[in-house]
This record gives structure tokens, C-alpha cells and sequence, in this order.
């Protein structure tokens, strides 16, 4: 059989981490394999729809590069195929067929038990500290003839239902642990667990990849597929995300937010599809790097992994470098144009100066605005930050002498490093506190890039014009 994975969001929300991850190891092992990669919609919970979830999703993979073969996409540009539609809400006769054949052949029962009467029972069964199982004997003597009104649920069997994960081995779950579930609801749409299944039949899915939190329900689906008759897929589960403690499943605090944010704060999607690849997967070397080409030639579900991993941003942030520094400097400068202000580009000679400095200590593009800011704002310099270790009157001394060799100077970044050099030794300081003291009039700051670089990048009339500034206000 030709592999066919998919990706079956529920827009309840917006999509997080987790859910990118499953959608990446999904696109990831079709095309390892030569397959097809499907995104299809399970909106059957109206309650809780969210409508700009749905425009979400697509812009968060399309975002990401995990572009679908077939399935739900942009208007503009659909992704037709021959078993849609790919939204569970236009496909309800469909599950209407399967749910009244499993009737026909008293494999399932319309439920007459009332949400009131249901929920007695079960806090009876609390009350006595017993397990609560829904099965077709507890259903009330006196039936509604009306059918149109009631859900429809599935006669469990007795005995045990057995699936295996091709990660984690086999599963077995005694049937008599499992209620005769609702496969559809009073209101005609399916339930998660039967949608599920008859979409995946009917779309030809091949492997079932999804994360773990879906373990404890595939006896169901196990079930549902051996009932209608239905070849079952291959399952694979995924490791849950911790946050970065390695304690607790990842939270909103700790990173799992609208995966869109990451685009805003200025992560580039390469390097997102790189980490979350190797969220629970890795090749058997200690390559950390990866295209996508890399990851498709070599992605396997043998080196999934069983154990959770673990969200490390700082990670992340160090990738996220790395691919930056790969850029070209014409590359990121379109990158970080939503990220600075537009008179930056007005010398792009000088702009692309400042960005060849710069580049190598950005780790995240929204970044480039602080980082830069020094070459194109003047900077506010705290005279007690200046001054905290040496007096005033000795700091204003350096910079005047400092004025005086560096005005005839080349302003080359050697000759300004042998003047500077020079000058420590004649005042009979050290060079540290002469250089630091530089940097923080220059910029403003302590941390900033290398002072000669900071010197040769701004020129000699703009740090002529700041060292001046600050002897002034001293």
C-alpha cells in the first residue's frame, strides 16, 4: 500500500508546538517514503469551533513549508483529491452510512438513556467506588421510537481488543473497560473516535501518526475498524513535550503558544522545522543541523523515540542563530525589514556595514532593532554606569586624549587598536578600563561589539561627535 499520512487538526483553538511537531513527523515520514501528506479539518465539536483557527492552521504549515498533497488549504490555491471533501462537517452521510449498517448487523444500538439518567448512574458508580462502564443493559426499559433524536453507540464485545504501535510494541485493553461509546451524536455529527476511523478509511491512510495522549483511545478505534470490516492502519505515537525542567508536560508559559508567534518574534521557519524534528526523533549521530532534504532522506520511525522530550529554548534560540549567520547579508536584510524602522535602509552601504557587524549576535530577528540601534541612534549614556569605578574628571581626561590621537588616525581597525593601545600605556591605565569606558560613551553600553569594530563601523566624524558629547555633559 502506498503511504498516505494526514494531519487532522480540530480547530477548538489555535495551533500549538505539539501539533505542529505531529504534523512535521507526518509530512516528514510520507516523503521519506515516496507518499502522500493530507491535512483534513475534524470540526465536528460546533461547540467549541473557533472559525479563525482554521485560517491558522494552513498559514502556520504554510509558514513552515508543510505543504500538503491533497487537502483542506488556501482558497486560491486548492489541494484537490479524489476522497474529499477534508472537512468533517460537509461529510456527515458518510458517517451516517457506517454508523446504520453497524445498527443493521446489531453491532450498535441507538441509546435511549437520557444525559440526566447517564450521569445518576454515574455518580452512583463514584459513590460506591466502583468503575463506571456503560453497556447496552443499562439502557432504560421504555425506548423513544423517535430514532431521529438519539445517538447511535457501539456494542463493545466482550473479550480484549489488541492494536500495536510500530514504536512502543503491542497494547491489549480488556473490552469489558470500555463503555459502549457514542459513534454518533443526537444532532447527526460523529464523534472524534468514529470520524476518525471511517475518514481514515475512506482517505486510504496508510500510518496514523499522532502524539501519545491518543493511546488510551486506540483500543476504540482498534475496535470500530475490526467491526466495519476495515483494514487497520499502522499507528505510531509520538513522545509527549515536556517543558524546559523536564518535569511537567510543556505549557503556554514555557513555549506552547500560537506557533505565529515565533514567526513574529523572528524565528526562521528552517530552523523551526530543524528543532521540532528532533523533538523525540534523531538520526543515530550527532548532527544537529538538518535541511529539509537532510531530514527527508533520513527520517525513519525506528528512531522515534518512546521517552518524552524535552523543550529547550535555549536551544532553539542558539539554532535559530545558526541560520541566521548561513544567511547572506542581502538575504537578511529583506528578513529583518519588518523588524526595524524603515530610515535604517536610506544608506544601504552603510546599513549593510552595520549588519555584516551585528549579524554573528543575533539569534532571533526581532533582536536586529536593539542590536543595531547603536550605529543609528545616539545613544543615552549613564554618566554613574561611566563612572562607577573611575572618577569623572579621570574618565574625561582619557577622553580627551582619546579625541586627540584618534583624530589623525587612518581608522583602520588596526592602526585605531595600536593608538588605543598606545594610549592606555601613557595614561597608566589598563587597557580594560580605558576600552570599556570607550564602549559605553560609543554605545551606551557595556556588552557590544568589538570596540574597534564599533569605531571603524560608525566613522571617524560620528565618533569623534559622541566621545565629544559626553565630555561636554562631563
Amino acid at each position: 500500500m502506498k503511504v498516505r499520512t494526514r494531519f487532522a487538526p480540530s480547530p477548538t483553538g489555535l495551533l500549538h508546538i505539539g501539533g505542529v511537531r505531529t504534523a512535521l513527523f507526518a509530512y516528514l515520514f510520507a516523503k521519506a517514503n515516496g507518499g502522500e501528506f493530507i491535512l483534513r479539518l475534524e470540526d465536528t465539536d460546533r461547540e467549541r469551533f473557533v472559525a479563525e483557527g482554521v485560517e491558522q492552521i494552513i498559514k502556520s504549515l504554510d509558514w513552515l513549508g508543510i505543504h500538503p498533497d491533497e487537502g483542506v488549504w488556501y482558497e486560491s490555491e486548492p489541494k484537490p483529491g479524489e476522497v474529499g471533501p477534508y472537512i468533517q462537517s460537509e461529510r456527515l452521510p458518510h458517517y451516517q452510512k457506517y454508523a446504520e449498517t453497524l445498527v443493521e448487523k446489531d453491532l450498535a444500538y441507538y441509546s435511549a438513556i437520557t444525559p440526566e439518567a447517564f450521569s445518576a448512574l454515574r455518580e452512583e458508580a463514584i459513590s460506591a467506588k466502583r468503575p463506571f462502564v456503560y453497556k447496552q443493559e443499562m439502557e432504560p426499559t421504555e425506548v423513544n421510537t423517535n430514532k431521529n433524536n438519539l445517538p447511535i453507540r457501539l456494542k463493545v464485545p466482550e473479550d480484549t481488543t489488541s492494536w500495536k504501535d510500530e514504536v512502543r510494541g503491542e497494547f491489549t485493553t480488556n473490552n469489558n473497560l470500555i463503555d459502549d461509546f457514542v459513534i454518533l451524536k443526537a444532532d447527526g455529527f460523529p464523534t472524534y473516535n468514529f470520524a476518525n476511523v471511517v475518514d481514515d478509511y475512506l482517505m486510504n491512510i496508510s500510518h496514523v501518526i499522532r502524539g501519545d495522549e491518543f493511546i488510551s483511545t486506540t483500543a476504540k478505534h482498534a475496535l470500530l475498524y475490526d467491526l466495519l470490516g476495515f483494514d487497520r492502519p499502522k499507528w505510531i505515537h509520538l513522545p509527549s513535550i515536556l517543558g524546559p525542567d523536564g518535569k511537567k508536560k510543556l505549557s503556554k508559559r514555557d513555549g506552547d503558544v500560537d506557533v505565529l508567534e515565533y514567526n513574529a518574534k523572528g524565528y526562521l521557519p528552517e530552523a523551526m522545522v530543524n528543532f521540532l524534528a528532533l523533538l523525540g526523533w534523531n538520526d543515530g549521530t550527532e548532527q544537529e543541523i538538518f535541511s529539509k532534504k537532510e531530514l527527508i532522506d533520513t527520517f525513519n520511525i525506528q528512531r522515534i523515540q518512546k521517552s518524552p522530550a524535552r523543550f529547550d529554548i535555549t536551544r532553539l534560540d542558539w539554532m535559530n542563530g545558526e541560520y541566521i549567520r548561513s544567511l547572506t547579508v542581502s538575504e537578511l536584510s529583506d528578513k529583518i525589514q519588518p523588524y526595524i524602522p524603515k530610515e535604517w535602509y536610506k544608506d544601504k552601504e552603510y546599513f549593510e556595514k552595520v549588519l555584516v557587524l551585528d549579524k554573528d549576535r543575533m539569534k532571533r530577528l526581532d533582536e536586529a532593532k536593539y542590536i543595531m540601534e547603536i550605529f543609528f541612534e545616539t545613544p543615552h549614556v549613564d554618566l554613574p554606569q561611566l563612572t562607577k569605578k573611575d572618577s569623572a574628571q579621570d574618565v574625561k581626561h582619557w577622553l580627551e586624549e582619546t579625541i586627540n590621537v584618534l583624530r589623525n588616525n587612518t581608522f583602520e581597525h588596526d592602526d585605531i587598536e595600536k593608538a588605543l593601545r598606545n594610549l592606555a600605556e601613557k595614561l597608566g591605565i589598563k587597557t580594560g578600563q580605558l576600552f570599556s569606558a570607550l564602549r559605553i560613551v560609543l554605545t551606551g553600553r557595556e556588552q557590544a561589539p568589538g570596540l574597534f569594530d564599533i569605531l571603524v563601523t560608525l566613522g571617524r566624524e560620528e565618533s569623534l561627535k559622541r566621545i565629544e558629547s559626553i565630555i561636554n555633559i562631563i
